[in-house]
Order: structure tokens, then sequence, then C-alpha cells
């Protein structure tokens, strides 16, 4: 999978697979992500989501979590996103 890592408080271009990892008020990071699951011989691609993940007690746990379930979901190519600090990524795609 290659995986490209975005500046901070920078998000992935539209219809990207992208996960994002966001610090919360706390100190822990939750991790959201969406991508087209295009494992197996169908040429259709599902949509998948993970939304408001548990805490991670650090961004690397929470990227690796990612990195993981994108590979679950045959992702080739990822976008990661990260908050600036507990400022919220946009909920607009660039």
């Amino acid at each position: 999978m290659e995986v490209i890592q975005l500046p901070v408080g920078k998000t992935a271009p539209q219809d990207s697979d992208c996960i994002r990892i966001q610090e919360l008020a706390g100190g822990k990071f939750e991790l959201n992500g969406s991508v087209l699951l295009r494992c197996g011989d169908s040429d259709a691609a599902e949509s998948v989501a993970m939304v408001g993940s548990e805490p991670y007690t650090s961004p690397a746990d929470a990227e690796s979590a990612g990195l993981a379930w994108a590979a679950d979901h045959c992702v080739e190519q990822l976008y990661v996103a990260r908050s600036d600090g507990t400022t919220p990524l946009p909920d607009i795609i660039d």
C-alpha cells in the first residue's frame, strides 16, 4: 500500500481513500476513515467508513490501526491526514 502523509491540517483529495487522526482535548487521538472496499474479484467497489474510534494514546497508535484497517479493505493508495492540535479537520474535502 502506498501511504501519502499530508501536511498537518490538510485534507485528502475528494474521492480518495483516507484516514484522519484527530487530537482530542484530553490528549488522546481519534481515528476516522473512508475507503472503497476493492477486495476479491468484484468490479463494484463498496464505500466503507470508520467514524469515531475508541481513543488512542498516541497519533502513531491511531495511524497503525488505520493502516491495518485500510489494508484489510485492500486499499492501494491511502492518504493520512492529521488535525492541527485539537482543531478539527474540515468536513469538506479539498
